[in-house]
């Protein structure tokens, strides 16, 4: 077992913990989402990072699967970020947001973002993890976000203004586990 502790754990829209671990089993299978502020004491077993835990980041544009449901996009504000070079500010609707990096690799991903900070700057962080992790998953009919029993890639999300709750131009993102 490993247990992964953070300020903020992303695990749904309706539900974000503060001051949690996540613990997976040797297979990186959650057994457990635990908030330390419920009086559970933390393990010595336990690895804390400063940031936000997430489930990890899913292109749309990588997946076979996708390609043929491709119309269900029209409900949804989706932007395609490999293979835009310049960014404009975007703007909330009554749609939901999308984002698609055309990958899942951290370092490429990172590489992106910092020119994000001013684009998505109408948006709060967990907008932006529901946009590139939480939605995705849902429209390729895959579990979203943290869930106990189930299989994840936890995503740590550094640099993040966690009092405003924005992206900085520092913000990055790191695979854990």
């Amino acid at each position: 077992m490993i247990r992964i502790g953070s300020q903020l754990t992303f695990c749904s829209p309706e539900r974000i913990l503060k001051r949690s671990f996540v613990e997976l089993d040797e297979q990186d299978t959650i057994s457990g989402i635990f908030s330390l502020e419920n009086g559970i004491v933390e393990s010595a077993q336990t690895l804390f990072y400063d940031g936000i835990l997430s489930a990890e980041i899913v292109s749309l544009k990588q997946n076979i699967i996708w390609k043929q449901n491709e119309n269900s996009l029209k409900d949804f504000q989706y932007y395609d970020f490999s293979e835009i070079h310049s960014f404009e500010e975007i703007f909330k609707t009554d749609k939901p947001l999308v984002l698609d990096f055309g990958t899942n690799s951290p370092a490429k991903i990172n590489n992106i973002l910092p020119y994000l900070t001013r684009a998505l700057d109408s948006f709060s962080i967990f907008d932006i993890i529901v946009a590139c992790s939480y939605y995705p998953s849902l429209l390729l009919g895959k579990t979203a976000g943290l869930i106990e029993r189930n299989k994840a890639k936890l995503i740590l999300w550094e640099n993040v203004d966690l009092i405003q709750k924005r992206l900085t131009i520092d913000t990055s993102i790191r695979q854990i586990n």
